[in-house]
């Protein structure tokens, strides 16, 4: 018995698609054969609709009543010329473009403001210095280098063998 309901549910489902459909198409048509854009079969085919169908009719009407109640809406007039919107728009990007140079230019003058500040005030650890070169008085010698004989007598190392170097690090901790 579940198997008939489903079939039978099934079929109702697949009609009322198809039906949407169908109406779908035939709303789409009389629209185009209102505003004049069907070929001649198209327009055909919506006359014999319009002669026979009162769901057509009907439709049709509706159709015409919206059309005309858009065409009847009144036309609010520009106040502003496309000129005067552009000249506008203009404006505010030149404002724009000012407000932005004379933020940055302001934090610039404020940064050397403060950079030049911070070194005038007393006790900055900040205070500029230039370099300079020292003055000596005492005349340089020139620089020697001992390759035979040594300035200072470099004492020779005495060879210690391993046992002795840990004999002396267990008796010196």
């Amino acid at each position: 018995m579940n198997s008939n309901f489903d079939a039978h549910n099934g079929s109702g489902q697949e009609t009322a698609r198809e039906m949407d459909s169908l109406q779908r198409d035939r709303f789409e048509l009389i629209s185009a054969y209102i505003d004049g854009e069907v070929t001649a079969a198209e327009r055909y085919q919506v006359q014999e609709w319009l002669a026979r169908d009162a769901n057509s009719q009907h439709l049709y009407a509706r159709l015409m009543k919206l059309r005309q109640g858009l065409h009847q809406l009144p036309i609010p007039a520009n106040q502003v010329t496309a000129r005067e919107t552009a000249n506008q728009v203009f404006t505010r990007i030149d404002r724009r473009r000012m407000r932005n140079t004379m933020v940055w230019g302001g934090a610039a003058i404020a940064a050397m403001f403060v950079s030049a500040f911070s070194g005038i005030l007393p006790g900055s650890q900040f205070m500029p210095r230039l370099a300079q070169t020292p003055l000596t008085e005492e005349a340089a010698e020139p620089l020697m280098i001992a390759l035979n004989r040594p300035v200072i007598q470099i004492p020779k190392a005495t060879s210690a063998s391993a046992e002795n170097f840990i004999d002396s690090a267990i008796l010196n901790p």
